[in-house]
């Protein structure tokens, strides 16, 4: 049975905030592997264009983040920027 649950991607914490993260997160993934990058423009997809804005925000770049390390590096794996700029 566990088998099967994770063949569909079961989410196996009960932390809503982490389950909706961890979907966006996928979703980016998947632009990516179809854009060949994650800079997401607004007029491309409106919802996860504010999704990376968010997660921008929430890095501070100051030493302080909102976002935990593990969401840092997953985020930083798939070449995520944290500036627009970059």
């Amino acid at each position: 049975q566990i088998y099967l649950l994770e063949r569909i991607c079961f989410p196996w914490t009960s932390d809503r905030d982490e389950v909706e993260w961890q979907m966006r997160y996928d979703e980016l993934v998947q632009f990516g592997e179809q854009h060949e990058h994650v800079r997401v423009k607004e007029w491309e997809n409106p919802d996860l264009f504010q999704w990376t804005k968010y997660q921008r925000e929430r890095y501070k770049g100051n030493g302080t983040t909102d976002l935990s390390e593990h969401q840092i590096q997953q985020l930083e794996k798939i070449g995520f920027r944290w500036s627009r700029r970059d």
